[in-house]
């Protein structure tokens, strides 16, 4: 089966020079498209030379990661898709096992997932997401909906495709990758875990985890939980919730996630969309 890799990558030029060198290396013989989103670093002027047999596409317009790796896979000519972040890198032998774990795995399996390492964190591939005192949680919970990682998944374009790919409703970046693996599961289609094949990933390189990264993460909960909150229960149990959560996040200091509820409001009205 011929491989792609897709990296989205916005002002990510010094995170290729550390990271490419590395997967080059462990996947010879693979197309690899670094789709620019809009960068002002300098990335498809100089990426060309520093990387050739690398192919460089630009997107331009508002950054979007979700944007970004649909235009890239819809670029690659691969039947395996591999999404890989511009910080993260391959072990040895990481890229065979992982995709062992997909070609041996059966038809209804849309994605293979590493194991992904980062600071703090044992295996940032192990993650799931699911509902907890009315709000969408994620992490390696024992229970709930298992999501392929945005940082690294290696996916069968057919599956990717019926899919349609990343929700563009995420843009500019965050629970993209949750809300594809419950889409996912609502199809009747599962993933798979490669434990041998193992990945560093430096995280938040490009986004960092200051306070507008963690607004926008909670303006994103709210949009995933609009996208998966289907029973008339679990919409009574979220508005139920929600006067404690915010009384709490302001007694704590989490204005951000008062702030990113508030940034989910107006991009409610925004869409024309009124109440809950």
């Amino acid at each position: 089966m011929r491989g792609s890799v897709v990296i989205p990558s916005r002002n990510g030029l010094e995170l290729l020079r550390r990271h490419l060198p590395r997967l080059t290396g462990e996947a010879p013989g693979w197309e690899v498209i670094v789709v620019d989103d809009a960068s002002s670093d300098g990335t498809c002027e100089a990426g060309p030379a520093e990387f050739p047999g690398v192919r460089f596409a630009r997107r331009e317009g508002p950054p979007g990661f979700c944007h970004s790796v649909n235009l890239g896979m819809s670029l690659a000519g691969g039947d395996i898709l591999l999404l890989l972040n511009n910080d993260v890198s391959p072990r040895k032998g990481a890229v065979a096992e992982l995709v062992q774990a997909l070609e041996s795995a059966p038809d209804s399996v849309y994605a293979a997932v590493p194991v992904i390492t980062r600071p703090g964190m044992q295996d940032e591939g192990g993650m799931r997401t699911g509902f907890r005192r009315g709000l969408a949680v994620t992490g390696p919970e024992e229970h709930g909906v298992p999501y392929p990682s945005g940082a690294c998944s290696l996916f069968r374009r057919s599956h990717w495709e019926t899919l349609g790919g990343l929700a563009v409703e995420f843009a500019p970046i965050y629970w993209e990758d949750a809300d594809l693996g419950v889409r996912a599961a609502c199809a009747g289609l599962s993933m798979t875990r490669a434990p041998l094949s193992i990945w560093d990933h430096e995280h938040a390189a490009t986004m960092g985890g200051g306070p507008a990264s963690r607004r926008l993460r909670e303006r994103n909960r709210f949009i995933f939980m609009e996208r998966h909150c289907s029973t008339p229960f679990m919409r009574f149990r979220s508005a139920a919730w929600m006067p404690l959560h915010l009384l709490l996040s302001l007694s704590r200091g989490r204005t951000e996630f008062v702030t990113g509820w508030l940034d989910y409001l107006a991009w409610r009205r925004s869409r024309g969309k009124v109440g809950r």
